[in-house]
């Protein structure tokens, strides 16, 4: 054996070997949702909600700046998609235009004794798009920190509105605990209660009923959920419970709070459950920046000083109301409940805290769910198909080509391994569709053989040796078998980007199968009758 033909065969042995080491054991080998069984959803972004919560906060913003500008008798509230101020004197309209020419991504128009608060078209379209870009964040910082093992969580929609989430091997058990991470913002509030007359009531008309149809200025009504989800004494690992729809979930009461929100969970640098250490409760422990913490001092001391009391609001819902007897400065916050939360739903609650709050809430559009078992018969139906279309080939190439033939089934053998390893290099994900396009590939790698095989023949039948033959055979047919496979790549391609799902699956599965191809046709079919030739020198006669 020749120097250069031992350098080939330690190269093939070498990519052959690597290529093993990615896929053995099969266990390394990714299945998709559609193989191993887990939940698939389809989520949407509420993006009006970015609008309107931020609308709410320039309010708080308008508000303040007015005041300190003097302008203390003007009265700040919501209208619909804009802020509207009343109260305010003719002559001040340079002073209003003034005050909020700060406020450059709004339109402020002053007619009289009312200004109006817009928000501008291009500021729309980028709070639109960074809630988007921040629920896609904050979902797969979600299924990240929760331990579900490759999750594939992919934007879709025409503008980037609708998230899909698949999530193999999770099953019932979490999939409502996971369908509620999914759905909720997870925005935590700082507000104190209304300095009123009255601020707890029973429902909200009885509260609309009590100030004559309009709340007293800068406050607002939120409801304090009846305490199903704090029980002492769960078992760990409890499942929590399913989420309820929002019309038929019951309220203990509702309650006015001040429309301003001192905090919020932007602020937060950690989350985690805790327990009380003289109750046994669960509780909710976070840590403040800086600025947060300043602004839990403010409302600590406020409510110490004017004996007053303070709520923490997760997704427009009354949490924990305390009081505070003196200013707390420490960064260090606990949220407990007088008969403590339930554990799964203290982590959940830390979770959605220290992932970030989203701007806007998801819709769920679609749901559904598949078991193992169909994933398992579809892995087996799979692989009958590709054996069934393996051995077809192979029994076609040694009936039709003789001992070329055998040329032919090494290299789709090494083609074979070739694209295993691969796909286990690449981390692919094998889906049912991915099954299909690595059956088909089989099929396709061979056609290069065959026109190499054609080619020798008719250099064969026109008089040349056998060595000149394969060597015109190769030479002759190269670029014919590159612009197939491009062609075929370039398709490939087209299919994974502009595809989702299970046809990104396919097009992974062909592109690995174009290269995988084009390396054996060329390099390991020529490599083995090179072989033959030097073990037979001056062979008269060639099988094919």
């Amino acid at each position: 054996m020749s120097k250069r033909t031992l350098w080939r065969l330690t190269l093939t042995l070498l990519i052959c070997g690597a290529c093993a080491y990615f896929f053995i054991p099969l266990s390394k080998v990714r299945l998709g949702l559609d193989l191993r069984g887990g939940v698939h959803f389809e989520l949407e972004i509420q993006q009006h909600e970015a609008l309107e919560s931020d609308l709410k906060d320039a309010a708080g913003r308008v508000s303040d700046r007015l005041k300190e500008k003097g302008l203390k008798e003007a009265v700040v509230a919501l209208d619909g998609e804009q802020i509207r101020i009343t109260g305010l004197l003719p002559e001040q309209k340079a002073a209003v235009e003034k005050a909020l020419e700060t406020f450059t991504t709004y339109r402020v128009e002053v007619q009289g004794a009312t200004a109006t608060v817009v928000q501008k078209d291009t500021y729309k379209t980028y709070l639109k798009d960074d809630a988007s870009k921040r629920a896609l964040q904050i979902i797969e910082n979600r299924i990240n920190q929760f331990g579900v093992a490759e999750p594939e969580i992919t934007p879709s929609g025409p503008q980037g509105e609708r998230i899909v989430v698949e999530l193999p091997g999770v099953g019932e058990a979490e999939r409502e605990r996971i369908k509620g991470l999914l759905s909720t913002p997870g925005s935590l509030e700082l507000r104190l209660l209304a300095k009123a007359p009255m601020i707890y009531f029973a429902s909200k008309e009885q509260a609309l009923e009590y100030y004559k149809g309009q709340l007293p200025p800068e406050t607002e009504l939120i409801p304090e959920p009846e305490e199903e989800k704090r029980v002492p004494g769960a078992p760990k690992h409890a499942k929590a419970p399913k989420a309820a729809d929002p019309k038929d979930e019951k309220f203990r009461r509702w309650v006015l709070l001040e429309s301003k929100v001192r905090l919020t969970g932007r602020s937060i640098t950690d989350a985690n459950r805790g327990v009380d250490s003289t109750t046994g409760f669960n509780e909710v422990n976070f840590t403040l920046d800086r600025e947060g913490t300043e602004a839990n001092a403010y409302v600590t001391e406020v409510a110490a000083t004017e004996n007053r009391q303070f709520a923490f609001v997760l997704d427009r819902k009354i949490v924990s109301i305390l009081s505070a007897k003196e200013k707390i400065l420490s960064p260090a916050v606990r949220i407990s409940s007088p008969g403590g939360f339930e554990e799964s739903y203290a982590d959940d609650f830390a979770l959605k805290l220290k992932s970030g709050a989203m701007r806007a809430s998801m819709k769920f559009l679609e749901e559904k769910s598949m078991g193992p078992s169909l994933g398992a018969d579809s892995i087996r139906k799979g692989v009958i198909a590709s054996m069934i279309g393996f051995l077809t080939i192979v029994i076609f190439m040694l009936v039709w080509y003789r001992w070329s033939g055998l040329n032919a089934i090494v290299a789709l053998t090494v083609n074979v391994i070739v694209m295993l390893g691969l796909l286990g290099s690449f981390h692919a994900t094998i889906t049912l569709p991915g099954i299909a396009g690595f059956a088909l590939t089989i099929g396709m790698a061979v056609d290069a053989n065959i026109l190499i095989f054609e080619r020798i023949r008719e250099e064969l039948t026109a008089g040349k040796s056998v060595t000149l033959a394969i060597q015109a055979g190769f030479d002759k047919v190269f670029w014919t078998i590159v612009d197939a496979h491009v062609t075929q790549l370039f398709a490939a391609l087209l299919l994974f980007i502009f595809g989702t799902g299970p046809v990104k699956g396919f097009a992974v599965s062909l592109t690995v199968g174009v290269v995988a191809s084009l390396f054996t046709s060329i390099y390991i079919s020529r490599f083995i009758y090179d072989w033959v030739l030097e073990r037979h020198p001056g062979t008269k006669t060639l099988s094919v």
